[in-house]
């Protein structure tokens, strides 16, 4: 599993430039939407990255993540580090301030 963590536009967390280098992004003929992290607590961004990888999608991006979502992620992916089922697995994390 790769995390990236980025800034989105003027540390806003939003992302909306980089929608369209994901707009390739698809599973089944349809766009995988971006995950906004503000409607989820912690352990509710881990479930649905987990159900997203589950289902096929090898690339996910995020949204207004806190920090604590991100240090929530970064700790998963050190858990799952031997896992085989998300060794291909990309996670794009844009942070708010």
């Amino acid at each position: 599993m790769q995390i990236q963590v980025f800034l989105g536009n003027a540390g806003d967390g939003n992302t909306s430039k980089l929608q369209e280098t994901f707009d390739h992004l698809t599973v089944l003929g349809k766009s995988q939407p971006l995950i906004q992290a503000g409607a989820y607590g912690e352990e509710g961004l881990l479930q649905i990255l987990e159900v997203r990888a589950a289902g096929g999608q090898r690339e996910i991006l995020v949204e207004d993540c806190s920090r604590q979502q991100i240090l929530r992620v970064l700790e998963w992916q050190s858990c799952t580090e031997d896992d085989p089922d998300y060794a291909d697995l990309v996670i794009h994390l844009a942070r708010r301030d």
